[in-house]
């Protein structure tokens, strides 16, 4: 992982709950809830995503953005994908 990278931070936070759960964690509650809690969350935050362009409000459309992110995160740890394979991928589309 890359030092001082936001989401490699997030996703670190994120691996280190689901391998060491704290009670009351919100990431805790998505992992527990397995493909069907997250996945729904995703399509959720994806379809904010949509209105908030719609909508032509960027600080709406970052926010949800972050959201989706997060989500999109916790099914990455949940499934163990490493964030660096999505940036090899990315990388490899350039």
């Amino acid at each position: 992982m890359t030092a001082n990278d936001p989401l490699n931070e997030l996703f670190a936070v994120i691996l280190d709950r689901r391998d060491r759960p704290k009670e009351g964690s919100y990431t805790c509650q998505l992992l527990s809830g397995g493909d069907n809690k997250i996945l729904k969350k995703i399509g959720e935050e994806s379809a904010e995503v949509v209105m908030a362009c719609k909508d032509d409000d960027p600080d709406a459309i970052a926010a949800e953005v972050a959201d989706l992110f997060y989500h999109t995160l916790v099914a990455m740890a949940y499934h163990h994908v490493d964030l660096d394979l999505v940036y090899q991928k990315l990388a490899a589309r350039r």
